[in-house]
């Protein structure tokens, strides 16, 4: 009291939240309601509203008076048995009364199980990238969060050498969410086994957090370490209610586990809750009874958005990467350095936030290897995502957004702020001649790495130009020719003047500070002059948007094939840009013909058409190669038909499996191999094989 009378406080009365925070994606969605016309792709709400018969059920438990009072603790004993019912089906025998709590959304159940079982100082793991509130209800816990970086170009695959590194004399507990948030990531049974195993070899807990594992698209397959004997004394799994039915605003979900655990955990929600509000268990009970369909009804629907923003992503290409989500409704693109403020994520997205008015959560909020990252929630209306890619569109075009009629159907729309010049001021240090003298240098050095590399290995290389889809043609190149040869293909690094040798040195950089650039000449110099490993083949994006981009990319390498992707539509509308992206073009299809490499164009475009016209030996491939059918997608190429059973999503992915199956006959890649691939049957790096 005597801090609200004026008298001064001789002492910290808060010390436990000194080091929490509120969640960066609470902040934008806060920001965002601040700005009038915004549109929302942060907060993972779905846009559906929770099914009618639960509704209904109970209005009817209301009615009856059966919501007026506290459930036991634990959670209605009749909710706790369909609860017990549901995991037998999935393989999981739990005991209704022991070992099941009903709790209030999965945050708590979390939250309930770190202060049950860690003591001030212990360490807990968590991956990075994954969900901020994590690192919260570590630290409201009293323990620390030690981070282990995922490995992004695996399609954010766990790293066993890093996780068992990371472990310490302190570590108590490892905390994952599995599907992952934000980058839709399905860890594989090998990846829970070793998991589970280090658990068990250390002593550590380990918290599952599966909330999405309803929302698998094609063939992914959940593995859960709650089904491993061997893993279940130590193993918390949690579940919500919220993403499958749509029900973020009832808070209910439950956790599992051995008897012995759940009998602590349950010491605590009984001091945060007392019990799960009793009207939304009885919503729970009725999620369960009414079945999967509901469910079924939203992961087909939330697929097709997933389809439509990886196709919207694809048209951005010069400004995104990203790694193809096989769950939940996120995706997580890494924005390209050669883009205003891709190093500041926060930033950015505060940017894209005041004059795009689109909401997105800037990945550093998501770990420290999220920066340079955005995730992009696809659980909103079609029209409100198509809405937001037109925004940012405009945005990164540098154009004024234009006044579309607003997603909720409002005729009136308020005027939308100029996309920014962005002139960044950079820091002191960067203003001095030492930076710039000092990039030269790096460039120069790591030009002069990247040729002794190629002179020693004497890869094959391929080379992708052109406006639409080169990621995500490097990836599917990566993926269709890694059964059959040995291939190199940076994911990451963008094709400016340190991007391409980066590239053939296989090595990512900051070139924002001269910590990121010393970082990458080690990397580089270690790479080059110390590992020569073998490749056969080496995949490379070369950017073309400027008179003399042709020229220069060619001094530091000269590609056996060249694959032309389209250059309209794109992102861009400029027609003085797109007139000297096609005359580079023609230059660049020129100099590799005249050097005795292979051209391999798209024949759906006007303008490649112009820029190859007159060469020799062009292979061409277009969209009316491609028929889809109810069941598989059937590619036409040179009289022969191939089956696919991969999940190809939007034109640049059918376009890219054209130029592949192109480019792997060029390389002496087999027909059996490509059909086995295409089947499904062989898996490269997994990053865009079926599941």
């Amino acid at each position: 009291m005597r801090a609200l009378s004026g008298l001064p406080m001789r002492r910290n009365l808060f010390p436990r939240t000194a080091g929490i925070g509120l969640s960066q994606i609470k902040e934008m969605e806060l920001r965002a309601a601040q700005i009038p016309g915004v549109v929302s792709l942060a907060q993972g709400i779905p846009s559906f509203d929770t099914p009618e018969p639960i509704g209904r059920y109970v209005q009817e438990k209301i009615a009856s008076g059966a919501c007026s009072r506290y459930s036991l603790t634990p959670g209605l004993p009749k909710l706790r048995e369909a609860i017990a019912e549901a995991l037998l089906r999935e393989g999981m025998r739990y005991d209704p009364e022991t070992e099941i709590i009903v709790t209030c959304g999965s945050i708590e159940a979390i939250s309930a199980t770190l202060l049950a079982a860690i003591e001030p100082g212990d360490e807990v793991i968590v991956p990075s990238p994954s969900y901020p509130s994590y690192v919260e209800a570590i630290r409201m816990a009293g323990g620390v969060p030690r981070f282990v970086p995922l490995r992004e170009e695996q399609n954010y695959a766990r790293d066993p050498e890093a996780l068992a590194q990371a472990i310490g004399r302190r570590t108590a507990a490892i905390l994952l969410a599995n599907p992952n948030n934000p980058t839709g990531t399905v860890y594989s049974p090998t990846q829970i086994a070793r998991l589970a195993d280090l658990a068990e070899r250390h002593d550590l807990l380990l918290v599952s957090d599966e909330v999405y594992k309803d929302f698998l698209y094609n063939d992914a397959e959940l593995f859960t370490p709650a089904r491993l004997e061997s893993a279940r004394a130590r193993t918390v799994r949690v579940f919500s209610f919220s993403k499958a039915y749509g029900m973020t605003g009832w808070r209910v979900g439950f956790l599992h586990s051995d008897r012995s655990n759940v009998a602590e955990i349950l010491k605590v929600h009984d001091a945060l809750v007392t019990c799960a509000p009793v009207v939304s268990q009885y919503a729970a009970l009725a999620a369960l009874e009414l079945g999967a369909e509901p469910v079924e009804i939203f992961r087909r629907e939330f697929l097709e958005r997933r389809n439509v923003t990886l196709g919207a992503l694809d048209r951005l290409s010069d400004i995104f990467d990203y790694q193809k989500p096989n769950a939940s409704y996120f995706v997580f693109p890494r924005v390209k350095d050669t883009v205003p403020l891709a190093r500041d994520s926060r930033r950015l997205a505060r940017d894209i936030l005041e004059r795009a008015r689109v909401a997105l959560v800037p990945g550093v909020a998501f770990g420290p290897s999220g920066e340079a990252h955005l995730r992009i929630s696809y659980s909103r209306r079609r029209d409100e995502i198509e809405e937001a890619f037109a925004r940012l569109t405009d945005y990164f075009q540098g154009r004024t957004p234009t006044a579309r009629a607003a997603p909720s159907g409002d005729a009136e729309r308020l005027p939308l702020a100029a996309a920014p010049q962005r002139a960044v001021s950079p820091p002191p240090w960067k203003r001095s001649t030492i930076f710039p003298r000092a990039r030269r240098a790096a460039v120069a050095y790591l030009d002069w790495l990247a040729r002794r590399y190629l002179e020693r290995v004497r890869p094959r290389c391929v080379a992708i130009a052109g406006l639409q889809g080169k990621t995500v043609t490097k990836r599917w190149l990566r993926e269709m020719l890694a059964p059959a040869l040995r291939v190199r293909a940076n994911l990451r690094s963008y094709n400016t003047d340190l991007g391409l040798p980066l590239a053939i040195l296989d090595t990512a950089i900051d070139s924002s500070t001269l910590r990121g650039i010393l970082a990458a000449i080690a990397g580089a110099t270690a790479r080059g002059l110390l590992a020569f490993e073998p490749v056969d083949v080496l995949i490379l994006e070369m950017g073309l948007r400027r008179p003399g981009d042709a020229r220069a990319l060619l001094e530091a390498v000269t590609p056996d094939l060249l694959v032309l992707l389209p250059l309209t539509p794109s992102f861009s509308n400029d027609l003085s840009f797109l007139d000297a992206v096609e005359r580079e073009v023609a230059d660049l299809a020129r100099r590799v013909s005249s050097r005795g490499g292979r051209v391999v164009a798209c024949a759906d475009d006007p303008r490649l058409a112009s820029a190859v016209a007159g060469l020799a030996g062009v292979r061409a491939f277009g969209r009316d190669q491609a028929k889809r059918g109810p069941e598989a997608l059937t590619l036409e190429v040179e009289g022969t038909s191939f089956e696919v059973a991969l999940d190809v999503v939007g034109e640049s992915s059918v376009y890219a499996l054209l130029a592949g199956i192109e480019v792997a006959k060029l390389l002496g890649v087999g027909e059996a191999s490509l059909r086995s691939f295409l089947a499904g049957e062989k898996k490269g790096s997994g990053v865009f094989s079926r599941g």
